[in-house]
């Protein structure tokens, strides 16, 4: 009787992930201070932008709210009693409503905070680690002067959550599959940006 809903379960989810994605945080709180955010920097609403061209503090809370987004997606689909890798499509489909919202005509940021809330929801200690080095490898690419400082940050953050996968008590399907977002995420953003740039 169970596996007759999980279709159900799943397309609920996965409607779910979206809406949640596509709450535009980073339009609403830049629009408090004045600011069309689509109309400053890299003109993405993300918290990075807003960091950037509205406030350290706006960009902290675009974050934080970004990152609950991912996290409550995931805490949605375990709820409704999806398999643990399964949870990754809702997952996938918060990214994508981040992307491409429906209150902005399909436009958004590139997902990092987001997954970042998906990968601590999913992992909460390791996940936790897992942002800290990737955090902490930007800064220093930064510091650098690397030009694309998270992409090094990305690497090394969720490098250690593969490199730890053998040895873990978590999925290993489920560990792959944060990974594989990761790196859409990744290549969403650096064709964005090449397209920006041309």
């Amino acid at each position: 009787m169970f596996s007759m809903q999980v279709p159900q379960i799943l397309l609920l989810a996965v409607a779910a992930g979206y809406v949640l994605g596509s709450i535009p945080s980073a339009v609403i709180i830049s629009r408090m201070r004045g600011v069309d955010i689509f109309s400053v920097g890299s003109g993405l609403a993300g918290a990075t932008n807003v960091f950037r061209s509205v406030g350290p503090m706006e960009g902290t809370i675009v974050s934080m709210i970004d990152a609950a987004k991912g996290a409550l997606t995931i805490a949605i689909a375990y709820r409704l009693g999806l398999a643990e890798e399964m949870v990754l499509l809702p997952a996938l489909a918060a990214l994508i409503g981040h992307w491409r919202s429906l209150f902005t005509r399909f436009r958004g940021g590139d997902g990092v905070a987001t997954l970042v809330g998906v990968t601590v929801a999913l992992f909460p200690v390791y996940g936790l680690v897992s942002v800290f080095t990737g955090l902490v490898v930007s800064l220093i690419a930064r510091w650098l002067g690397q030009p694309v400082p998270t992409l090094w940050g990305g690497i090394a953050g969720y490098g250690f959550l593969l490199l730890r996968a053998p040895a873990s008590q978590d999925s290993a399907l489920t560990i792959v599959g944060v990974v594989f977002l990761a790196l859409v995420v990744l290549a969403h953003g650096v064709i964005g940006h090449r397209r920006r740039a041309a």
